[in-house]
Order: structure tokens, then sequence, then C-alpha cells
């Protein structure tokens, strides 16, 4: 039986190796597990089919064996092909035979061959002396092979080209050129909707029951039904993971975002977080389906949760108030004891009931409404009303704060360099102390390690401060941006989520004062893209005709 054991293991090693399969250049983030079922009433078992499951959005579709696509490698088993050679060998000529006579019986030896067919190891022939030399002439071939791939996709990344196989949801490969990204209009209509709902204040966990009830394909399902695959079970399931990568996806804006990811050696396959500074970006390489400034202002709302309170209200206004005294946040809270939302008001995360280390800053949430409303009115009509000087005046007070915060780096890095300069000395120094015997070695040692260490942190600091200066030296105002919405929101009768969160970015609430027997407050609003607008209206104060709270 050994020698029939061992060209059946040749024959069926590609369908006999795991459960797992190599990715083709079409799949990615594919898994599959086998699916059994009994054979027979004697204990024998068979692969009906297989679960193929996308390892990024968790969905998964049956396959029957017959309909399992040809980019999946294997999923049978050595265990289970030699079970089911041991079944049939057992009970070819019926039960009976199997225990009396055995006419035709044969069953597989125990144990296991290794064999290569082309370096002629057979561990059933004993030891080779060769194999481990061969072993490592064949590891050290592997990693040469590992470098010199690495070395082009880095070549080519670096050049600004897509290093990914497949472009995300929303571009499909020009035609034309297949290194370049093209619009696929369909899946970009929901990407854009997705990112409205989060302008709108909606969550992932929101956005995705939307779309699931809306029945929009899935991203699994759509790829299947583009590429000609097996459907999923669940067409239009989406959940909270799939909603989370598209909002995270920079390249939505129209740029390249290459090594986001990297594997630490040849044998550790894992894949790690590459940080954000050592990442390539490259801008305009597609066209854009999000802008960026509303990429931007989506991944500051995702940095602001939105949590309900125990009676399961929300506020459109939650993660937007800070508090001007401390600059904490300012929490939501609700009333019990009142069935409407009259008393529904924001305090300070540091007040702790007169307790911690700040103020109360309270505010209602209906008068806060009333103030951001009138407020975002007023300052629409008068940029509308005094659009080029509002526009001068955005981009001289952008070009003064630049200038200043510019000067402020530039001193900063000077500061460095002298210092660096300072520690090279003083290192020559005591080199030359230590060698005519002014300095104990132990001494000289230690001294020399600190102001090294102190020299590698001014180094890094140094490199920082140039980067910075050098990406500010071409900036420019976004007051562009701020007029396509004021243009875009001529007329707003209420206030909703949307319009805030396009229109506002912090909304900063100073400390409640007392005047004429009222409590007046004051709040700052910052809009996007270009922050604070001062104009000579009297804005941002309302009295509070209300007790002052306990």
């Amino acid at each position: 039986m050994r020698n029939l054991r061992r060209p059946l293991s040749m024959l069926l090693a590609g369908a006999a190796s795991s459960s797992n399969f190599t990715e083709s250049d079409e799949i990615t983030n594919i898994e599959a597990a086998q699916v059994m079922t009994a054979l027979g009433i004697l204990g024998g078992t068979d692969i009906a089919g297989a679960v193929l499951c996308d390892a990024i959005t968790g969905e998964s579709t049956y396959c029957e064996l017959s309909e399992i696509p040809t980019w999946v490698d294997n999923v049978f088993t050595p265990e289970l092909i030699m079970q089911q050679y041991d079944y049939h060998g057992t009970y070819v000529n019926g039960f009976i035979n199997s225990i009396f006579g055995q006419r035709d019986v044969t069953l597989t030896t125990d144990g296991w061959n290794y064999i290569a067919i082309n370096d002629d190891v057979d561990s059933a022939k004993g030891e080779n002396d060769f194999a481990v030399f061969k072993n490592v002439f064949n590891d050290y071939y592997a990693k040469d092979t590992s470098k010199k791939i690495r070395a082009v996709v880095k070549m080519r990344g670096e050049a600004g080209e897509h290093i990914a196989s497949n472009p995300p949801y929303g571009y499909i490969k020009d035609p034309q050129d297949k290194k370049k990204w093209i619009v696929d209009e369909e899946a970009a209509k929901v990407v854009q909707r997705i990112f409205n709902l989060c302008i709108a204040g909606k969550g992932p966990m929101q956005i995705a029951k939307i779309l699931t009830a809306d029945r929009v394909l899935t991203v699994t399902a759509y790829h299947a039904r583009q590429k000609g695959w097996v459907m999923p079970e669940n067409l239009y399931r989406w959940n909270t993971n799939a909603v989370l990568r598209i909002l995270e996806r920079r390249e939505y804006t129209g740029c390249t975002v290459n090594f986001k990811t990297y594997t630490k050696s040849l044998k550790f396959k894992k894949r790690m977080e590459n940080p954000v500074e050592n990442q390539k970006i490259f801008e305009d390489t597609q066209p854009a389906i999000i802008e960026k400034g509303q990429w931007e202002r989506v991944q500051e709302l995702r940095k602001n949760k939105r949590r309900p309170t125990k009676t399961g209200r929300t506020s459109m206004f939650s993660g937007l108030l800070y508090c001007a005294d401390c600059g904490a946040k300012l929490y939501f809270c609700t009333c019990k004891s009142y069935k409407d939302d009259s008393q529904n008001h924001f305090v300070c995360s540091n007040y702790k009931s007169n307790t911690g280390s700040c103020k109360i800053h309270y505010i209602r949430e209906q008068v806060l409404y009333r103030i951001v409303l009138e407020t975002i009115r007023q300052t629409l009509s008068y940029v509308r009303m005094f659009r080029k000087d509002f526009k001068l005046e955005m981009l001289a007070q952008d070009e003064e704060s630049r200038k200043a915060e510019l000067a402020e780096k530039q001193k900063a890095l000077s500061g460095a360099k002298k210092r660096m300069e300072d520690l090279d000395r003083i290192i020559q120094h005591i080199y030359e102390d230590n060698v005519l015997g002014k300095l104990s070695d132990s001494r000289y040692l230690k001294l020399s390690r600190q102001y090294e260490k102190e020299q590698a942190e001014i180094e890094q600091l140094a490199a920082v401060l140039e980067r910075e200066i050098e990406a500010q030296a071409g900036q420019v105002s976004d007051v562009n941006e701020f007029l396509k919405l004021v243009d875009k929101y001529l007329d707003i009768p209420e206030l909703d989520a949307a319009i805030l969160n396009e229109l506002v970015s912090r909304i900063v609430v100073h400390s409640p004062v007392r005047e004429n027997g009222r409590k007046q407050v004051r709040i700052d609003l910052y809009f996007t893209y270009v922050g604070q607008i001062r104009i000579p209206l009297k804005i941002g104060r309302e009295s509070l005709n209300e007790s002052e709270p306990a």
C-alpha cells in the first residue's frame, strides 16, 4: 500500500494541502471553509461545498462543490482524502466482506512521507544529506525574490502608481489604461450618499441600516454582479465595518495613497498598519468622488461620537460645543421629569455638579438653536452682501496668521540648529578632556550618551519643523470653499444636522453673566474652512428668561 499511497499524495498535492487558498489578482481578502456532509451510514464524510467569506466586509456566500470558483486552490485536506480512500477500500465489496473474507480490501499505511520529486527526496528511503543545504539555498532564493518584488513595488509606489490590485468601491480600472482609475457612476452615488448621511449626523450603524432598508447592494454583492461571481446569500445586508472603510478611504478625494500596510518579513504574513507619516500620498491622480473638505469634515465628525442619553435622546450639537475657560467638551443632558425637550441642556464636562475644576457653562438646547440659527443667517447674509471685501479680509487675516506661525516655527528651527552646533562642540571638548585624562572614562560615557540622546531628539524635532515649514509655505486659504457653501445655502428656514455640520466646525460657550437681572451667555461660532467671522452685527448673545440653575 505504500507505493499506492505515495502517488496518491503527489497527484492530489494541489488539492490536499490546506483549507485555505491563494489569492489571485482578481480576488483579495477572501477566505474559504469546507462544508462537510455525512457519507452513508458508516461514518464517512465528504465535501458538500464551501463558504466564501470576505474578510473585509464580513459578507459570506455558500457554493456547491460544482460551483466553487476556479480561483479557489483547495477545499480537500490530506486527512479527508485518506479517510475517503480507507472508506472506499474497506467497503468496496460490502460491509460483510469488510469483516469476513476482506476480498480486495485496501487501506492506507500509517504515517507520512515527504516527497520532493525534482530533488529526488523521499523520507521513506531514509535521510538525504543534501536536503539541509538545498533548504538553505531555497530559503535564500525565496528571500532574494521577495526583495526584488518589494523593490519593484516600492519603485512603483514612490512614482505615484496604484499598487493595489483592485480599485476601491466607487472606481473601476480604465479600459484604455489599466494603471488609471475612473469613476464607477453607480457605486459612486452610493459612496456620496454615505458621506452625506454622515454629514447629516448619522453614525456607521445607522447608515448601514438605512442602506439595508433601501435594498442597496453590498460591496461584495456589487462586485460579484459586475464580475459574474456567485452572488452572496445576503445581497443587501450592510454592516458597520463596510461603511467605516468607505468613510475612511482618502482615495475618494482623488488622490493615491500607497504603503498603507506592510509586512515585517517574508515569513510573517500579517499586514501591519503603516503610520500616516510613512505613507505616500499623491494628489489628483483620478477624478474625485468626494470633495477634500467634505472628507476632512467627516473625519472630524467621526472623532466626536454622538452617544444617546439614558432617555434615548440625542442632539445635533453634540460634539461641537467646547468650554471657553477649560477647553473641555460640553455634555448633553436631558430631564426625565419633562415630557418635552424644553429643559434639554449642555454643561461643561469638568463641572461635575460644582465639584470639578470648571464652572457650569449651562445653556439650554432650544436657546442654543436660536442663537446658532440667527448667527448663521446673519453671517451668510453679510458675506453675500460684501463678498469681495469679505474675501480680501479673510485672505489678509489668513496670510497674517500664517506668517506669524511660520515665523515662530522658523525661529524654533534656527534655535534647534544652533543647539545642534553647541552639542557638537561640547562632545568634542569632553572627548579631548577624556583623552588628556581630565575626565574619567565612566563620566565621559555618561555625558556623551546624554548629549547624543539630546542631539537625536533635536534632529528629529528639526526634521519635523522643516517638513511643516515646507508644507505651510504652499498653503492657500480655503475661503473659496466657504463661499461655495454660502452660495449653496441661500435660505435656511430651519437648522438641521446636515447644514450645521457643513457650516460649523466648532462652537465655544462662555460662562453666563448676569446683566440687568437677566442671565446672558455668549457663544463663538467657528465656521468650516475660515474659522471665526467677526462682522459689525450684534450676534452671539441671547437673553435667557430663566433663573440661574442650581
